[in-house]
C-alpha cells in the first residue's frame, strides 16, 4: 500500500467518522426536540385542563347567591367567587386570608377544618362587616373551600315572625275579649235597649271585620310565600277594580263617619288582574280608614303618566302621617310603625299591597300629605293598558 493510498484511507475514515457523529447529534437533536415538543403539548393539555377545571369551578361557585372561597395550605386565597368578590373586593394575587377577608374567626374556622378533616366538614356562625354569616368549610387535598351565606334577613324574619306570633296572640285577645263583653251585655237587660242594641251590634261588626283582616293578611301571606300567588294581567277599567275595594270599605268607615271621597275620573284602563289589584287596593284602604279620626274622609284620585305608560293611583288619609324614617319601612313584611302600636293589625297589610303591585310590574309608595294638610298618602302605579 501507497503512502498516497492510505492516507486517502485514513481520510475517508475520517470523513466517515465525522458523518456519523454528523447523523447521531442530528438525531440526538431531533430526539430531544421531540421530547421538547412532547413536553410542552402537555404542559399545555394541562394548563387546558386547569383552565378548564377553573372555568367550571366559577361557573358553579357564581351560580350561588352564597360566597364562595378556596384556600391553599399556606392559607392563601387562591379562588373566590362573584359574590365573594362583591362582598371582599377583587382577588388580588397571593393574598392571605385574613388580609382578604378581615376575619380572625373565618382563618380559625379554616385551620380546624384542616386539623379535623372531618367529611363532613365544619361550620359556625360568625360576623362579618357586622353581619351574622353561616360559614362552612370543608378540606380536601391541600385546599379548604368555604362557604358564607348571610344570614341577617333570615334572623330578622325569623324575630319578625316570634314578633308576629306575639302580636297576634294579643290582637287576637282584644277583639275576644270584646265580642264577649258586648255579647254579655247584649244577652243582659241592656239588650232590651234599641238603640244601645245598634250600637253594640256595630262593634260586633267592627271587631269582627278586624279579625277578618286579619285572617285575610295570614292567608295572603301563605299564598305569597308558597308561590301558589298566581297573577294574569287583563285590560280592565279602573273603576271597575275599584267598586268591590270601595264598597267594602264603606260599610266599615260609615260605623265612624269617615267619607271616602273619589276626587277624579277612574275609567282608564290598566293592565291588572282584577282580585289581585282589588286586594292590593282593599289593604291600603283598609290602612287609610284605620288611621283617619272619625267623622275624617279618604281620598282616592288618580292621575295618568303617559311618559311612563302607567297610571297612579292614590289614596290620602286623614291621619297622624307617617315619621319620615317608615316611609320605606312600612311596606316591609310584619313592620309596624310607631303610630301603629296602639291599633289592631299584622303589620302585613301592606307588605302585600308591594308584592302584588311588584308581580303587576308596578310599583308603590308613600309619602305624607303637604301642609297645611294631615295624614299620608299611598301611590299604587299601575301600567296603562
Amino acid at each position: 500500500m501507497t503512502v498516497e493510498s492510505w492516507l486517502a484511507g485514513l481520510a475517508l475514515a475520517g470523513l466517515l467518522a465525522a458523518l456519523g457523529f454528523w447523523l447521531r447529534e442530528r438525531r440526538r437533536r431531533q430526539d430531544t426536540e421531540r421530547l421538547l415538543l412532547r413536553r410542552t403539548a402537555e404542559e399545555e393539555a394541562a394548563h387546558a385542563r386547569a383552565a378548564e377545571e377553573r372555568g367550571r369551578w366559577l361557573a358553579l361557585a357564581d351560580a350561588t347567591s352564597d360566597m364562595i372561597l378556596t384556600v391553599d395550605e399556606k392559607m392563601l386565597v387562591v379562588q373566590a367567587n362573584r359574590e365573594a368578590q362583591a362582598t371582599f373586593g377583587r382577588l388580588p394575587p397571593l393574598i392571605s386570608l385574613i388580609a382578604y377577608t378581615r376575619s380572625l374567626d373565618l382563618e380559625r374556622l379554616v385551620s380546624d377544618a384542616r386539623e379535623t378533616a372531618d367529611p363532613q366538614g365544619l361550620e359556625r356562625l360568625l360576623a362579618l362587616h357586622d353581619r351574622p354569616h353561616r360559614a362552612r368549610a370543608l378540606a380536601g387535598g391541600r385546599h379548604v373551600a368555604v362557604a358564607l351565606q348571610d344570614v341577617s334577613e333570615v334572623q330578622r324574619l325569623s324575630r319578625a315572625r316570634q314578633d308576629l306570633v306575639a302580636n297576634l296572640s294579643h290582637e287576637l285577645r282584644t277583639p275576644l275579649t270584646s265580642l264577649r263583653l258586648l255579647g254579655e251585655t247584649l244577652a243582659g237587660r241592656m239588650g232590651e235597649d234599641p238603640h244601645l242594641t245598634r250600637q253594640l251590634a256595630g262593634r260586633i261588626v267592627d271587631e269582627i271585620d278586624t279579625l277578618d283582616q286579619m285572617t285575610q293578611e295570614m292567608l295572603d301571606l301563605a299564598a305569597i310565600e308558597s308561590g301558589r300567588q298566581m297573577i294574569r294581567l287583563v285590560p280592565v277599567p279602573l273603576n271597575e277594580i275599584l267598586a268591590i275595594p270601595l264598597e267594602q270599605i264603606a260599610v266599615q268607615a260609615g260605623r265612624r263617619g269617615i267619607r271616602v271621597e273619589v276626587e277624579s275620573s277612574m275609567e282608564i284602563p290598566i293592565l291588572a288582574d282584577r282580585e289581585q289589584a282589588q286586594r292590593a287596593i282593599l289593604n291600603v284602604l283598609h290602612n287609610a280608614v284605620k288611621f283617619s279620626p272619625d267623622g275624617g274622609e279618604v281620598l282616592l284620585s288618580a292621575r295618568l303618566e303617559p311618559e311612563q305608560v302607567r297610571v297612579v293611583l292614590s289614596i290620602q288619609d286623614g291621619g297622624p302621617g307617617i315619621a319620615p324614617g317608615d316611609l320605606e319601612r312600612i311596606f316591609e313584611r310584619f313592620y309596624r310603625a310607631d303610630q301603629a302600636r296602639g291599633t289592631a293589625g299584622t303589620g302585613l297589610g301592606l307588605a302585600i299591597a308591594r308584592h302584588i303591585l311588584r308581580a303587576h310590574g308596578g310599583q308603590v309608595w308613600a309619602e305624607n300629605r303637604p301642609p297645611p294638610h294631615h295624614g299620608a298618602m299611598i301611590h299604587l302605579a299601575f301600567s296603562l293598558a
